[in-house]
């Protein structure tokens, strides 16, 4: 083990614990965490006595110091000394003492406090905070290509404020992320919950979730290039950060240790580029998104089965129902009912339509009209053992597909330079749909050992993967796509083994 004080006990959270006095010490300990963030950092004695008979009326003084005194063994406050001194014993011993909380109690408690708001509360999720990580990757990535290795002690010091920024940045993403995910079982609707409600609840958080998927697969690719571009001075990066840090002084006149900071640094890089590696937390994050969007689909179609009888009638009528309510005259809601109980002219039906009669129709009397069903062209009636004869007819279609796809591939083949080797640096397309037949053959090629038939002939295309992680960019007429920088050979006319 390499850091021998993880065995060390901790006495500071010994107020946290069973204890026959745990209420009062919490209380105290809260308290001072109040103070403190309201900047008053000086808690009397007799403040506190006050503050914990407000909870318990029996509490006295003699208590609240003996409290106070363990409390200050458990070096979790410490008093200040006495500025004039007492003039005999009893007035030291009644005269309020003044303590300052400790900073290790100060984190326990605002620990505490944060569990406390998480439990009460639904976690959030920063939207923003997935394209702040991206821009803080660009200005240091941006730093590093131009700032670095200058001896300044301002440029050295830009380098480690900027690489802190994507830390925080990270943590703040990655952390928020994680904490939404893992919070969602806990605030799942229960089965008795009504199906109108949980189907509000599905459409807010499955909407929510896919459009927080959509923006992470965009933007994934983008932060792992940043990464690859980082990495490339990484060892130059991490020792100015090292540098820096192992000059700031401590409270105790001491200084960080440099190769200490600069394993930490290192560590704090290898667990970045690591998380948005594949395979990487955040493929593992994108598929539980994609898995609970999934499971409360599934679930609201299940309770809309045990809701409605396997039916949407009833649920029909009901949304029915809601739009009728919701008119604000007579005169819309019979506009309404002409569309929804089909008071126009049919389709499928005939018959002699009654004279029109003065004032509103929804006050005359009903009508019974007759009715003929439209017969629409004629049927031929084919003895039951004979079959039609098809073939002239599938072979047309046979050949319409034929030259679609010869087409298609005459197509793709005009985008491929005389050697047939596609570079996607920078590849300009004519059309949308060109660029989708290309991603199709990518795709198809990469789950097939890198082939894939073209579907013309026997052409295939073979698909070779960049050799440093370098981004591609495809052109069309509607935007551009960034993806990494295949290179796609065409093979006309022969088999490729691999």
């Amino acid at each position: 083990m390499s850091d021998p004080s993880v065995l060390h006990e901790m006495p500071q959270a010994n107020y946290l614990i069973g204890h026959a006095d745990g209420p009062q010490y919490r209380l105290i300990m809260r308290h001072f965490y109040e103070q403190h963030r309201a900047h008053h950092h000086y808690v009397r004695s007799d403040e506190v006595l006050a503050y914990v008979q407000r909870v318990f009326p029996q509490y006295d003084d003699p208590a609240c110091r003996r409290q106070l005194d363990q409390l200050e063994k458990w070096q979790l406050i410490r008093a200040l000394p006495e500025q004039s001194k007492p003039a005999n014993l009893m007035e030291l011993r009644q005269r309020p003492r003044t303590y300052q909380a400790e900073r290790i109690a100060l984190r326990l408690e605002d620990l505490r406090v944060r569990l406390e708001e998480e439990h009460a509360a639904a976690s959030t999720m920063n939207p923003a905070a997935l394209e702040q990580l991206a821009q803080r990757l660009v200005e240091l990535v941006q730093w590093v290509r131009q700032g670095l290795g200058q001896t300044a002690p301002q440029s050295r010091q830009r380098t480690h404020s900027l690489w802190h920024a994507v830390l925080r940045a990270f943590d703040e993403f990655a952390r928020g992320a994680e904490d939404y995910l893992s919070d969602l079982p806990r605030h799942r609707p229960r089965e008795s919950m009504d199906y109108l409600r949980f189907r509000e609840y599905r459409d807010l958080i499955t909407r929510y979730l896919s459009e927080y998927v959509r923006r992470l697969f965009d933007r994934r690719e983008y932060i792992r290039h940043l990464l690859e571009q980082l990495g490339l001075q990484a060892e130059q990066l991490l020792a100015e950060v090292a540098d820096v840090a192992a000059q700031q002084v401590r409270a105790d006149g001491s200084l960080p240790l440099l190769a200490a900071e600069l394993d930490r640094s290192r560590a704090d890089l290898t667990g970045l580029v690591a998380y948005f590696a594949e395979g990487g937390d955040v493929d593992v994050m994108l598929e539980q998104a994609q898995g609970w969007v999934a499971d409360i689909t599934r679930h609201a179609r299940r309770l809309s089965e045990q809701h409605l009888g396997g039916t949407v009638r009833e649920q029909t009528l009901l949304d029915l129902a809601e739009r009728f309510a919701g008119q604000t005259s007579r005169e819309e809601a019979e506009r309404l009912a002409q569309v929804a109980f089909g008071a126009t002219l049919p389709l499928h039906w005939k018959g002699q339509a009654p004279e029109a009669a003065e004032g509103s129709a929804w006050q005359q009397p009903p009508m019974a009209v007759a009715l003929q069903v439209i017969r629409r062209g004629s049927r031929q009636r084919l003895h039951p053992d004979s079959t039609p004869d098809r073939t002239a007819e599938q072979m047309q279609r046979m050949l319409a597909e034929s030259g679609t796809r010869e087409q298609a591939a005459l197509a793709l083949a005009a985008l491929f330079p005389p050697d047939d080797v596609l570079d996607l640096a920078r590849l300009q397309v004519p059309s949308p749909v060109q660029r989708q037949q290309l991603l199709r053959l990518i795709y198809r090629a990469l789950s097939h050992n890198g082939q894939a038939s073209v579907g013309f002939r026997d052409w295939q295309v073979t698909v070779e993967l960049p050799a440093e992680h370098e981004l591609g960019q495809v052109l069309a007429p509607d935007g551009q796509l960034l993806l990494p920088r295949y290179r796609l050979r065409l093979h006309r006319g022969r088999r490729v083994h691999g």
